[in-house]
């Protein structure tokens, strides 16, 4: 074996990477340690402080990768946000009209049940989804579509598989308050910063998971709120969505495992820890924002933890009304 094959199976080696994380942490200040997982791995491409273009992971080939800035935003009308709640497999696809839909993590597992179903846009969080699913991340990436990922997700994509299996296009995304290779951002910095910014609407500088906000433009980072839906729907409102579809937004791990999965085999999930005093707070304060912006968002799961008073509640039988006059639009190449 060529010695430069050994390069990827020790960069992916449990040792290797415990080892290295440790190192770092114990000779970084605190505001830098949400980077542990990127060095020494990875070098991030810039064109500006807020503006991520690219992504190096040493020693492999990754698949290329699109700056968000690049990337056409026109959806104009109506999009889905299919996420991964039980409630997801009470709903028939094959009776949906739908226009944009976008995806996250485990919702590829549709296309067993519905193969009809297309998926417009993508986008993973979790690199431990990446880790643990490779046969579902390994769907996603044959698909013709557009996916959002963060420099870790990358990172783990470059290294588990092969480029030339890559369809979709990628593009990079990053969290307003920790940016990659950068410090974290202190809450005075941020307050300071974003003020008066009308495409980084930041709602609590101070709150002690995150930061909480919204962002209106995806280029210049997005803000975390517990879950990759809230993720998720910033991107569709950046994209341009009016109307935003939320399916599966079930947010709570007892009402039992992800609709891909089985009982006693679900990966670890922080909604009911995270979901009082992080995710409702986030979600509650977007959508008032897209609201007074004239975005309506519409929650498809009737035992959503989401109060109808922050999103307002539909059955998922609203889908079969008559389709719009306008046609469905794809993404441009």
């Amino acid at each position: 074996m060529h010695r430069l094959a050994l390069v990827p199976r020790l960069l992916r080696s449990r040792p290797v990477t415990k080892g290295l994380r440790y190192l770092y942490r114990y000779t970084r200040s605190r505001e830098d340690r949400h980077n542990e997982t990127l060095w020494p791995f990875v070098t991030v491409r810039r064109d500006g402080p807020e503006r991520l273009t690219g992504c190096d992971v040493h020693g492999v080939r990754g698949p290329a990768t699109l700056p968000l800035d690049e990337l056409p935003r026109g959806i104009g009308g109506d999009a889905h946000l299919i996420l991964s709640g039980p409630s997801v497999a009470q709903i028939d696809y094959t009776q949906c009209r739908m226009r944009s839909v976008m995806g996250v993590n485990g919702s590829i597992a549709l296309r067993a049940r519905h193969p009809a179903l297309r998926f417009d846009y993508y986008a993973m969080l979790d690199a431990g989804f990446v880790k643990k699913r490779r046969d579902l991340v390994a769907e996603v990436l044959a698909q013709d579509l557009i996916l959002f990922v963060t420099p870790e997700v990358y990172r783990w994509i470059a290294l588990l598989f092969n480029d030339r299996a890559v369809r979709c296009r990628i593009a990079l995304f990053e969290e307003v308050h920790q940016r990659a290779q950068r410090p974290r951002a202190q809450p005075q910095a941020l307050e300071s910063q974003l003020r008066a910014d009308e495409e980084l609407v930041l709602f609590d500088a101070h709150h002690p998971m995150h930061a909480h906000g919204f962002s209106l433009n995806a280029a210049r980072g997005l803000f975390g709120g517990g879950t990759v839906a809230y993720t998720a729907l910033q991107l569709l409102a950046w994209l341009g969505a009016k109307t935003v579809y939320l399916h599966g937004l079930d947010l709570t791990a007892t009402a039992g495992p992800r609709f891909y999965e089985s009982a006693g085999a679900q990966l670890p999930t922080a909604l009911d820890r995270q979901f009082a005093g992080h995710i409702e707070p986030a979600f509650r304060q977007a959508g008032k924002l897209l609201r007074a912006r004239g975005v309506q968002v519409y929650n498809l799961s009737l035992l959503s933890r989401l109060g109808d008073d922050v999103f307002e509640k539909r059955h998922w039988s609203c889908l079969l009304e008559a389709p719009s006059l306008q046609p469905p639009t794809r993404p441009e190449s």
